[in-house]
């Protein structure tokens, strides 16, 4: 019987992770305590607020319209 399909390309970004990572970083913890704190590294908390980050930019991208300098 074969096993399914693994779905680490998810994690360590889970909606719990997003949240809990959003919630220190908002009080001013660095990404260091934030990792020890919720088990994950250093490395995945810096991926994890990139990735929301990127997100966040697209978002405000596309809600202007595109690109600031009209290049297209």
């Amino acid at each position: 019987m074969n096993a399914p399909a693994p779905t680490a390309d998810t994690w360590p970004d889970t909606p719990r992770n997003r949240v809990e990572i959003a919630n220190r970083w908002a009080k001013g913890h660095d990404t260091l305590t934030i990792a020890k704190a919720i088990g994950l590294t250093e490395p995945q908390v810096c991926w994890v607020r990139a990735r929301v980050q990127d997100e966040r930019h697209a978002a405000r991208t596309c809600s202007q319209g595109g690109d600031r300098a009209g290049l297209r």
